[in-house]
């Protein structure tokens, strides 16, 4: 079973960093999954919120009150302040896609729309920026990486790599939206993984992997469910 780092290393402070992921490699990690959105240059950077505040912040002192409320895709990237405690930069897709081929890591992609109107926008930039990449990286992207969404029409624009549905619940249609997108995978929440959801994913033929366990018996117990991957905020499970 293959355990992805979730966010890099874990929720926290380190989130979506490059020091997240090199603390997941030294800890022996393979896979990390990370969080992609678009700022309002239209640039694919590796950010988790909505809104800035808890994990980044403004460069701009006007903005410093507001910081909180302010929506991550209305700021440009000469915007975009450093991790607030650790003075990690917020990385762009390009930057993530470089230090994972270099260290030979697996990702999961989550591309997350901050409103429907630009899902499709995100995939076709996610999209733009893995072809920007040489020949021989792109096929290692094709046949080892994951690019999944709660937002699907986010991945209409990647049809051809890797695809996975994400979902709390897994809802009656799933199979529609699978079928309609060849996603290979369907990412649930610990919480939706009961047996007979993921008996239903499986008679398709379908892989699943749950988020976020951080609890080895939970683990274990997926495990023998037939559950073929893990998102983990531990870096010792």
């Amino acid at each position: 079973m293959q355990l992805w780092a979730h966010r890099g290393s874990g929720k926290g402070e380190l989130e979506n960093t490059l020091k997240g992921f090199e603390i997941a490699l030294q800890h022996g990690y393979k896979a990390v999954e990370f969080d992609v959105m678009l700022n309002a240059d239209g640039i694919p950077m590796i950010h988790h919120d909505w809104v800035m505040g808890r994990c980044a912040r403004s460069v701009d002192p006007a903005m410093a009150a507001t910081d909180p409320l302010t929506r991550f895709d209305s700021l440009r990237a000469r915007d975009l302040r450093h991790y607030s405690v650790k003075g990690e930069p917020i990385p762009s897709l390009a930057q993530a896609m470089e230090f994972c081929l270099k260290n030979s890591m697996r990702a999961n992609v989550e591309l997350k729309a901050t409103n429907p109107a630009n899902a499709i926008e995100l995939g076709r930039a996610v999209r733009a920026a893995v072809e920007e990449l040489p020949l021989e990286e792109q096929e290692h992207i094709r046949k080892h990486w994951v690019f999944s969404s709660f937002y699907h029409a986010s991945l209409l624009p990647l049809q051809g790599y890797d695809l996975a549905l994400l979902y709390e619940q897994l809802p009656d249609n799933w199979v529609l939206h699978a079928d309609a997108l060849r996603a290979t995978a369907i990412h649930l929440h610990w919480s939706g993984a009961e047996p007979t959801a993921l008996r239903r994913i499986h008679t398709t033929g379908r892989l699943v992997r749950v988020y976020t366990v951080n609890d080895r018996e939970q683990a274990k117990t997926l495990q023998a469910l037939g559950v073929k991957g893990l998102f983990t905020d531990r870096m010792t499970l």
